[in-house]
């Protein structure tokens, strides 16, 4: 069962980290063990609801706290 978060992820926040980090999309989604296209329509799409294992998994790839990366 996975929890859903009506909070949208702080896209910004997430692709200053890419870029301090040197990362692309692709990479992201390798350190996060998920496909490239999930990353890039999570990103472009700003979808309302996320799962939590799906924040967590931005967080710990991005080395931050999950509550950094929600608006």
């Amino acid at each position: 069962m996975f929890t859903i978060l009506t909070m949208k992820l702080n896209v910004k926040r997430i692709n200053n980290e890419m870029n301090r980090l040197g990362w692309n999309q692709l990479r992201l989604a390798k350190e996060m063990g998920v496909h490239r296209g999930q990353v890039s329509f999570i990103l472009k799409h700003h979808p309302d609801s996320m799962t939590l294992k799906t924040v967590e998994k931005f967080a710990r790839a991005l080395a931050c706290d999950p509550k950094d990366l929600l608006i």
